[in-house]
């Protein structure tokens, strides 16, 4: 900081922390040293001593446009005809003097910035990040924050206007910090239209629905703004209130009579308040609009779904005693049990269980939960379903026990070497270990191509799923339909590692196999001739 920052910033501290008679004295102190500073004319760069910046690029005049007036008049006094004060009085973020007398919301100085003809600062100048003065005003929580958004307002009325690089207005972050007395000098004194759009084409109401700040809402819509206008993703303002507000809520859809809108995914407020979490504003929707338990999303999600797949227990004992079904299915068969079990939430899995939920409902796939928490890698919630709940991993086939299978002939270790999850294979062998029923290992269980999970897990690249799957007993050599080995599936997907240990461990590709069984059978059959040989000469 430069020496003149310095006496500036020193001199503001000391008068914060002493009582009037010394602050007095100490703040004619620095000003006498301040204009000592300027007598003493241009700094060695040939720069005005106000517009010398640190390394933030924070000047003198920055710091006095804070709140000290009278140095920042001295400052004023000071510029000629040849200081660039727009051009150099910039810090690194680009804010001038007069978005720093803004954000301090010094009436003062934003009077004595805007009067001046010779500092040549645009009341609209933004900075790096599209704000204007204004917008840096409007977030000030101080009385004297109105005083100073009428003058920056009154000065060019089209600043209001004015987007930041977001497309957010002054309005829009007026409503975004619930200064509500701000907002009714944009919309009642300067009669401002408040239904303004950002880049995602939200309007303040969104902001303000969103934030929860009820009378925000109040006065919008008082002051004509739509409960009807959908953003980008086409959510009304009803959406975001429905997440955290149930007062603005009931404000907005008052307004539109209670006809629920819905966003491009086809979901509805219930909806947005199941995601959220929101138990006051599910309970009030319900109460107020009687919403279809059946309503699906365009992913065929009803609000249980949801519940489930956001891992909300709590939601899903209101929905499920409010009448959603427990049995509906997705556009993929799923059910909210599916979702549960997929995303690891074992307390939702319970309670649906208990609620009366089939464990063995089968998708698209024919996969039933078990399938999804190894899918989505749940070992505990895999275990628990198993081990406490009852969920069937293997079934009886012709008085055979066997694995339960997809619609792909895939067992649940299958679907773990997918996705490449080690914990859930390890929690499905020690399970068949203790188990000890099947009519062959898991391991080498074959799909309906004539692969096991260790053909699954090579091709995917998957090297940890192969080193719990060999230990588990896996054979390395198994020949699927296509005549490959898991060596080969490895080579063909240019897993060159797992490729290099399992040719340490003795795999085979199946040329290789061929030849080497081809002379066994050969030694063999040799080693028969010669005991026939042997057995004919002795007789």
């Amino acid at each position: 900081m430069c020496l003149l920052s310095h006496f500036i910033a020193n001199g503001e501290k000391r008068s914060c922390h002493l009582d009037y008679s010394h602050s007095t004295f100490f703040l004619n102190y620095f000003t006498n040293v301040v204009r000592y500073i300027l007598q003493a004319g241009k700094s060695p760069h040939g720069l005005a001593p106000f517009l010398v910046a640190d390394k933030d690029g924070v000047t003198p005049i920055h710091i006095a446009a804070c709140g000290n007036g009278k140095i920042l008049q001295m400052f004023i006094d000071a510029v000629s005809a040849t200081d660039d004060v727009f051009g150099l009085a910039q810090d690194k973020r680009g804010r001038g003097p007069l978005h720093y007398a803004a954000s301090k919301a010094s009436v003062e100085s934003v009077r004595l910035i805007l009067d001046s003809q010779i500092l040549g600062l645009p009341v609209d100048a933004k900075d790096s990040c599209g704000l204007t003065p204004l917008m840096c005003a409007v977030g000030v929580p101080f009385a004297q924050g109105v005083d100073v958004c009428r003058l920056l307002a009154r000065r060019k009325e089209m600043s209001v206007s004015a987007r930041n690089r977001d497309g957010l207005s002054a309005i829009h972050l007026a409503a975004i910090a619930n200064n509500l007395p701000v907002l009714k000098l944009f919309a009642e004194e300067m009669g401002r239209n408040v239904e303004v759009f950002d880049n995602e084409n939200r309007t303040p109401l969104h902001y303000a629905a969103e934030q929860g700040h009820y009378e925000i809402v109040q006065l919008l819509l008082s002051c004509g703004a739509r409960s009807t206008t959908i953003d980008k993703y086409d959510a009304s303002p009803a959406h975001y209130a429905a997440q955290f507000s149930v007062s603005c809520l009931d404000l907005i859809l008052a307004k539109n009579n209670y006809v629920e809108i819905k966003d491009r995914e086809n979901r509805s407020c219930l909806m947005w308040a199941v995601c959220a979490g929101n138990v006051e504003v599910i309970e009030y929707l319900v109460r107020k609009t009687s919403p279809d338990r059946q309503a699906r999303d365009n992913h065929g999600f009803t609000a249980l779904h949801l519940a489930a797949m956001v891992g909300n227990e709590n939601i899903c004992k209101v929905l499920v005693r409010q009448g959603w079904n427990l049995s509906e299915r997705d556009k993929l068969d799923n059910t909210p049990l599916h979702l549960a079990a997929g995303r690891g939430h074992t307390d939702v899995v319970r309670f649906l269980v208990t609620a009366g939920a089939n464990m063995n409902e089968k998708d698209a796939m024919d996969r039933t939960p078990v399938y999804w928490a190894c899918f989505g890698g749940q070992a505990h919630t895999l275990y628990c379903m198993i081990k406490e709940l009852g969920f069937e991993w293997r079934t009886v086939e012709k008085h055979r026990r066997v694995p339960i299978t997809d619609a792909l002939g895939q067992t649940p270790l299958h679907a773990a070497a997918f996705a490449g999850f080690t914990a859930c294979i390890n929690v499905l062998l020690n399970i068949e270990a203790e188990d000890d029923c099947l009519i062959s290992p898991l391991t080498g269980w074959k799909d309906k191509h004539g692969e096991t999970a260790l053909h699954v897990a090579c091709a995917r690249g998957k090297m940890d799923c192969v080193l719990a799957l060999l230990k588990g007993g896996a054979a390395p050599n198994a020949v699927n339909d296509a005549r490959k080995t898991c060596l080969q599936c490895a080579i063909d997907n240019k897993h060159s590692n797992i490729a290099e240990y399992l040719r340490s461990q003795g795999a085979l590709v199946f040329v290789e196999l061929s030849e080497t069984a081809a002379r066994v059978i050969q030694g063999w059959w040799r080693a028969i001739l010669l005991r026939r040989r042997i057995r004919n000469m002795r007789v």
